[in-house]
This record gives structure tokens, sequence and C-alpha cells, in this order.
């Protein structure tokens, strides 16, 4: 065979070959790619997001899942970064994490409890669960990476520890309010266990209010996180003014992200914070406010909402179980007062009467005799002294008579401020005489009915007091006002000195019969106790408030009857 012959032939049988290895070549490439179809369909139908990423921390495969989820289409993602479906905040460390697994490639299952978020196309933020599996292929190491979305499973857990801490709390206020503490006492401990809660996002700072009785005001009662430093911005709010007043006025719950219009009463250079301020509430009846300060734009959750609501609510059962506690021990107060007045009222009226007989006719003879002897005789000065120790016994018997007695007032209507003149001018010696200047301060009322000679009587008993508080000379005030709407308003009058003033302790004591501070010489010590029992016999009552070293007022009220039935 001819050389020329040989070399065709043996091209037409390497043709053949490679006619052959082409057509393996296109079995193998029909397999591959119906292989791959299955391994995208099987892909496909995971029910996580799973993605693929090489080295360079480029995404090269995702499946539907993963564009259902993440909101970008396959030609969108393949070949972009990982970083873009991580938040902003995370993605220095992330890249970090990402060289770190190459170094070391190992698996990583779900369920690792590390914090872990994603970020979707349009920029939503979810918590998310991700396992992580090294692939070996022939050119390079990739990652695979199953994603799932865990809002829903964070929410319940969230919403079970939050239930956790919400009976948590309450237990321990419920216990609080059991232990020997004052209402404020327990209020600080209170707002320790709210603003302490791990699963809140609040700042350590807070207050309760409570709302004052005879005003609309919230006067604040406890606080926490604040110093002598950085005080509490508002001790006091009027109801519908900032934010906790319109809280406290419309008996809703009221947020704030951050210093906005409502804060009528903070200065404009306060800590930056939000707010949330929620009604102490029991039925329609208002109690208080709870404020609790947040980070300057924070945003608003329902579950904090909702366990502010509950403490608020456990709050409110707490005020009521104090004051009804209160009311109980008054009313004790007042049982024991009453049995004891009683039984000294009547041993008092006994010894009077005894007494009043004998000591009448030593007054008689004494005033007798004194007419007979001559005015310049040392039986003349003894005759004297009698009859001034007489009269003051005799007063001292006219006082223990009047309180063991049932006063019945003798209405009648009366100009307020002429009884309080005509008080005043019978006893404008001793004040001249004792250096005190006396001042008025009535308001324009117009007559009511009410007992002026017990009026009288309680005003003398305060002006004597006030007298003895200041030996040196001083200041007496004396004002008239209007407290309350319609059948309830009630005429005030406060008498104000500026004597040594009481103590804490003598305040307890001062309307307890026989008890004083005085010397002996100074009367029976009923002044008090007369006083109140004439202004309780009108359905009026009586006050002291008092602080050593700056003075003492007392506060006479009557209730303002315009019409006798």
């Amino acid at each position: 065979m001819k050389n020329g012959d040989k070399k065709k032939t043996e091209f037409m049988g390497e043709g053949v070959s490679i006619g052959e290895l082409v057509q393996q070549l296109k079995h193998c490439r029909a397999a591959f790619e119906k292989e791959l179809v299955k391994y995208e369909k099987l892909l496909d139908s995971t029910p996580d997001p799973m993605l693929f990423a090489n080295t360079r921390n480029e995404i090269v495969l995702v499946n539907r899942e993963f564009e259902k989820v993440f909101g970008y289409s396959h030609d969108e993602i393949i070949g972009k970064k990982i970083d873009i479906l991580v938040p902003k905040r995370f993605q220095k460390n992330h890249a970090k994490l990402v060289r770190n697994f190459f170094k070391n490639p190992k698996a990583r299952t779900m369920g690792s409890h590390l914090e872990i978020y994603a970020v979707r196309k349009n920029g939503a933020e979810f918590p998310a669960d991700i396992s992580l599996n090294p692939l070996q292929t022939e050119d390079e190491i990739l990652v695979t990476a199953a994603v799932r979305d865990i809002s829903k499973r964070k929410e319940t857990e969230t919403q079970v520890e939050l239930n956790y801490y919400i009976q948590k709390v309450i237990n321990s206020m419920l216990k609080v309010s059991l232990e020997p503490l004052s209402l404020g006492e327990q209020f600080d401990r209170i707002l320790d266990l709210i603003l302490n809660v791990p699963s809140l996002s609040l700042q350590e700072k807070g207050a309760i209010f409570l709302k004052d009785p005879d005003a609309d005001l919230l006067t604040l009662k406890a606080q926490h996180g604040f110093t002598p430093e950085n005080p509490m911005p508002c001790t006091e709010v009027p109801l519908g003014h900032c934010l906790c007043g319109k809280a406290a006025a419309t008996s809703k719950l009221l947020y704030a992200e951050n210093i906005n219009s409502f804060h009528e009463i903070h200065d404009v250079d306060i800590f930056p914070h939000g707010h949330y301020c929620v009604p102490i509430l029991s039925g329609k009846k208002l109690h208080g406010l709870l404020n609790v300060y947040l980070q300057e734009g924070h945003k608003r959750s329902s579950r904090e909402e909702d366990f502010l609501t509950a403490v608020t609510s456990t709050l409110a059962s707490i005020i009521e179980r104090n004051r009804a506690e209160e009311e109980k021990k008054e009313l004790q107060r007042q049982l024991v007062r009453a049995e004891k007045l009683a039984a000294l009222g009547r041993f008092t009226a006994n010894v009077a009467h005894e007494i009043r007989n004998p000591l009448t006719s030593v007054g008689g003879f004494a005033r007798r005799l004194d007419k007979a002897v001559r005015k310049d005789s040392k039986e003349k000065e003894y005759t004297g002294i009698i009859i001034t120790e007489v009269t003051r016994l005799e007063k001292i018997l006219k006082n223990i008579l009047s309180f063991s007695g049932e006063p019945a007032p003798s209405y009648a209507e009366n100009d307020l401020a002429g009884v309080i003149e005509q008080a005043l001018r019978m006893n404008e010696d001793l004040f001249a005489g004792k250096n005190i200047a006396v001042k008025r301060d009535f308001t324009d009322l117009a007559p009511f009915f009410f007992d002026r000679d017990m009026l009288i009587e309680a005003l003398e008993n305060i002006f004597l007091n006030a007298m003895d508080s200041m030996p040196d000379g001083g200041r007496l005030l004396i004002s008239t006002g209007v407290q309350g709407k319609g059948e309830e308003r009630t005429a005030v009058i406060r008498v104000q000195d500026t004597g040594r003033g009481i103590s804490r302790k003598n305040m307890e004591m001062v309307f307890e019969p026989f008890y004083t501070t005085k010397g002996a010489e100074h009367g029976t010590w009923l002044g008090l106790a007369i006083t109140r029992k004439n202004l309780e016999s009108q359905k009026g009552s009586v006050a002291i408030e008092s602080e050593v070293g700056k003075g003492t007022e007392v506060i006479l009220s009557l209730p303002f009857i315009k019409h006798l039935t």
C-alpha cells in the first residue's frame, strides 16, 4: 500500500473514532443535563432557601425558595457577594467569619443559638438560622448554606419569654406589696424590677406618679435612674399637659420616640429620650401613671406595651390595697380615740362637777374679802392672787366640761371674715405685747351657716398656741379661701405662724387631749382637742402642717352651707 493510501486510511479511522467520541460526548452531555435537571429539581424542592458560594465570597447558585424568600431573581443574584444578604451593621464581622470558614471548612448545623439576621432585596431584615456545609469540587471548595426564616419561631419564643417575665415581675411586685414598707419604698423596689427585665429595650430610668385626690395633678412618688446631678425632669404634671398629663387625662397609653411637641414641661436642654406613659387604672378610676424612658428613636413595641399594661394593673391593685389598709388603720385609730375620749369625758366631767361647787365658793369669798381689805395691805395682794388663780381654774373647768360634753352647733348665717376679725380683736393686746405682726388675706366670701362661738373658741386656741411658739415675736398670717365645687365646697381658714415649728414625732400627738410640749403653767392642754371637736361637730376638719425652725400652719375647713334644711 502506498504511503498516501495509508495516511488516508488512518485519517478515516481517526475520523470514525472522533465521531464515536463526539457521540459519547453527546450522550454524556445529555446524561449530565438530565442529572442537572434532576439536581435542580431536587434543589428547588427543598423547603429552605439555599445558596452556593465560592471562596471569593460570590454566590454561584441559588434555588427557587431563595428567590422567593429574598426577592432576587436567579440572574440578579448570581455573581454577587454574599454580603448583599447581610445587614450592614454585621457585614464587617461576617466577611471575617467567611474567611475563617474557608480556612478550616467544617459543617455547621442549624440550631447553633447564634443571633443571625438576613436582609431581603427590599431591605427588610428577618432573624435566621443557617446551616453550612463545605463542598469540594474539581476546581475549588464551595460552601452550601441553607437559610431558614425563624421570625415566627422567634416571635413565639419572645412571647413565651415575655410571659415568663411578666409573671415573674408581677409575683415579685405582690411579694413587695406584702412587706412592711411605705408605698414610696414599694414603688422604688417595683421600678427596679420593671426596668431590669432583660427582654425589654427600656432605659434604666422611670417614675411612678400618683393622682392628687384634691387636684387635677400628678405628683411624683418614686423614681429610678436619676441622681441629684441629673434629676427627674418633672415632679408635678397637671392633667392634660405634657405627655404624662395627656396619658392620664385620656386614660390611654401614650408613646413618643423622641422629645416632641407633647413635652410642654421639659427644658430644651434635657437629655434625648422617648417614653411609654401608662395610666394606672382600676376600672375607670385613675390612680396615677407609670412613665418609663426609652432610647431616642426606639420603635414602638406591642409586647412592651402588653408588659407595662400588666404591670400597671398590678400597681392599681397594690395602691388600692394600701389605701384600704390606711383607711382601716385610721378607722381603728378613730375607734380607739373615741373610746378613750368617751371614758376620759365621763371621768373629767365627774371631777369637774365635784370641783366646780367648792371652787365657786372660794372665788365668791375671795372677791368679798378683796372688797373689804385695804388697798395698800398685804392681804389685798393675797386676795388678788387667790382671785387670779380661781379665775384660771374656772377657765380650766370650762374647757374640761366643754371637752367632755357633746357639742351641739348653734347654726346661724355669719360673715367668716367678720368672725375672724372679732377673734383677732379679742387677742390684739396679747399680739402687741409679744411683738407679733398680724397679716390678713381674706377671700371675698358670701355669708354661710356655721357656729360663730365654736369657731371663735377654735381660733383663740390656735392663736394662743401660735403666740407660745413665737416668744421673741414674729408674724401671723390668716387667710381664707374655698375648695371644691358645688355642694362639696368648703370654706378654708389658714393660720400660719413663723414660730419654732413642731417635730414629726410631736405632730402625731398634737390632737391628743392633755398632751403638750409646754410646761404646766400653760393650762389644760385641751386647746387643739377642743378645736377639732368643735370643727368635727360641724362636719368640718382641722389639719396641721409644720416644719421645725420654720413655723406651723393650721388649716380649718367648714362646709360652705348656704341654706339650712
